[in-house]
């Protein structure tokens, strides 16, 4: 372990609160998945279980905003432990909705329903670490263990499901997604740091996080990213689909995970002398120039070392943009703030599914490509926007 992540680690209950949090959050990875088999199955048809998959991810986008601020206002207990509830509740109405045939637009319903109530886990971690750490380099190394530990649960909630559905069925999958959630939401609760900072931090802003100027103008690069970032997502399947291999999705799709932990960790690991901004400028350009290569890829070969690599800079990327959103929030509006890390994707996705048909299987990645681009130039016209910072938060 590189003394950078032992000076995370270290920290009294800071293992403790990544590893509940992997737990808590294991849900948002399982969820796809299982929530797609178990439509799929129920109506027959992919276009409505794709629907249902959507219309939960646009839900989780939409009020992961309002989650947030409710938490700064009341406080992490009084929101999370009810949401979570609520999100439990919706996956076993959806599995009895399926069991019954009730049709897909009240499965596709319930599904987003599900996603609305997602407790916003990780951005209240992402809040905390900026209490628990103090140091600027030690805080930005803890966002970069979050980001990897993003990459684990990508990888491991399919895999859970993929188990399950062989001994069971997607409906006990989607069951287990709000049995861990349960689990996990009071395990993550109970943590030492949770406990000790929950208790003490007074909210008293009441204004949204959108009302800060410089979390406005990274909204636009934010949001791009992630849609660069959906596009992939879609592109890697359907690059295996055509090399003639459907089992190579899930091959491609982890691998393209594999490389942003290894982007990730070595990223942390690293003291940095260019300021962050600057960073997050040449990463968004890098990440072009290793997604790049993906659009001319045609065999699974070729595509196993272009999802590697196409893969190195996302942890990275979001490693910046968690310490840009929490050097340039407001008192009292933290974890709303880191809400709105989360866009694009879902739009990213859809675009890339649309441009598959009519353009070919290289559609995606040039999505991406040309979405990541704009978000480089956007990063740079929000430096502009930059706001004179404190004497504290210059460190």
């Amino acid at each position: 372990m590189t003394p950078s992540y032992r000076s995370v680690l270290s920290t009294p209950g800071a293992a403790g609160l990544f590893a509940t949090a992997l737990v808590a959050r294991l849900p948002q990875g399982m969820a796809p998945l299982a929530v797609l088999l178990l439509v799929r199955g129920a109506t027959h048809s992919y276009a409505a279980a794709g629907f249902a998959v959507g219309a939960a991810a646009f839900a989780t986008a939409a009020c992961a905003p309002l989650l947030g601020r409710l938490v700064d206002r009341f406080g992490r207990r009084r929101v999370l432990a009810p949401a979570v509830v609520l999100e439990a509740s919706m996956y076993a109405l959806l599995v009895m909705a399926a069991e019954a045939h009730l049709g897909a637009g009240v499965l596709i319903v319930l599904a987003a329903l599900a996603g609305a109530f997602l407790p916003p886990v990780a951005p209240v971690v992402r809040a905390m670490l900026g209490e628990v750490f103090d140091d600027p380099a030690v805080r930005e190394t803890a966002y970069s263990l979050d980001a990897v530990t993003q990459e684990v649960l990508w990888m491991a909630g399919p895999v859970v499901v993929a188990l399950v559905i062989a001994v069971a069925s997607p409906a006990v999958a989607v069951l287990l997604i709000g049995a861990v959630g349960l689990a996990g939401q009071a395990l993550f609760l109970r943590s030492r740091l949770v406990r000790s900072t929950g208790m003490t931090v007074e909210h008293t802003a009441r204004d949204s996080a959108l009302s800060n100027p410089e979390l406005r103008a990274l909204l636009a690069p934010v949001a791009l990213t992630g849609m660069g970032l959906g596009a992939i997502e879609v592109g890697l399947p359907s690059l295996a689909i055509h090399a003639g291999s459907r089992p190579a999705s899930g091959l491609l799709l982890a691998l393209w995970s594999v490389g942003s932990m290894a982007g990730g960790l070595w990223y942390g690991s690293r003291t940095w002398r260019s300021s962050l901004r600057s960073r997050y400028q040449l990463l968004l350009g890098l990440a072009v120039l290793c997604t790049l290569p993906l659009i001319a890829a045609r065999s699974i070969p070729a595509g196993v070392v272009c999802s590697l690599l196409a893969g190195v800079t996302i942890a990275p990327v979001f490693s910046c943009q968690y310490a840009l959103v929490g050097r340039s929030v407001s008192a009292g509006s933290e974890t709303e703030a880191f809400t709105w890390v989360i866009g694009g994707l879902a739009a990213g996705s859809a675009i890339g599914g649309a441009v598959i048909a009519p353009a070919g299987v290289s559609a995606p990645f040039v999505v991406s490509c040309a979405a990541t681009m704009a978000a480089a130039l956007l990063a740079v016209t929000a430096a502009s926007a930059r706001r004179p910072a404190s004497p504290a938060a210059r460190g």
